[in-house]
């Protein structure tokens, strides 16, 4: 259903075009074969229903230009003082991490449940029943982990279950990030009670993390 959905968002203009032709074609055959075929009443019926699918033809034409030129909103290339959508180019990791901040508190109410719940199993209106926004909220996740995690937030970490921390590194795997996937697993399954060699490592990998999450959102821009 969302591949569906995802299939006509994208492809919206090109189906009401081919709309568009499939009724004016039909309005003139309607004329041709059957109101030249016919006559009395039956060839005003005839003629009124090729006239009414030759107006619907022009008014669902004049419907697919109207959506070509109309610009949708992008979630992460709104500008709301532009009040269009900028260049993806201009896409950075501030923009993409502000964003990213929004989205989590439409997932959780507080930041340190991500250790205590898993995120990625509920019905909340972000997934929507699609996990395109998964490797996102799981470098998210981690990100803040590296970035601003104090001695409480780490004391969660460590005590997280083994599913929670299986599901956010499903989620890197999800983009083909295997490497930091199994590398954060295996942080946590050998930790020992401490945290400082996964504060390490985060430390030395936020740059790699902040740019597989600004190269997944540009590659999966449409998406959003």
């Amino acid at each position: 259903m969302n591949n569906v959905k995802s299939f006509l968002k994208q492809n919206l203009q090109l189906i009401l075009f081919a709309l568009c032709g499939v009724l004016l074609i039909t309005g003139i055959l309607v004329f041709i074969f059957g109101a030249s075929e016919s006559e009395g009443l039956l060839n005003v019926m005839f003629i009124l229903f090729g006239i009414t699918l030759e107006l619907l033809g022009v008014a669902v034409g004049a419907l697919a230009f109207v959506v070509g030129s109309a610009e949708e909103a992008n979630f992460f290339l709104y500008d709301n003082k532009l009040k269009s959508n900028v260049s993806v180019d201009e896409l950075d990791f501030d923009t993409v991490n502000k964003k990213m901040t929004y989205v989590m508190t439409k997932l959780v109410s507080n930041a340190s449940k991500v250790w205590t719940e898993n995120v990625f199993d509920s019905d909340n209106e972000v997934f929507d029943g699609d996990d395109v926004y998964f490797p996102l909220v799981a470098y998210k996740i981690i990100y803040d982990l590296s970035e601003r995690a104090n001695e409480g937030i780490w004391t969660l970490y460590l005590m997280a279950e083994p599913a929670i921390i299986d599901a956010i590194a499903s989620a890197l795997e999800q983009n083909d990030d295997g490497e930091l996937a199994n590398a954060f697993r295996f942080l946590h399954d050998n930790a020992g009670g401490n945290y400082e060699r996964t504060e390490k490592f985060l430390s030395d990998n936020k740059k790699y993390i902040q740019a597989k999450m600004v190269k997944y959102v540009k590659a999966n821009i449409n998406k959003f």
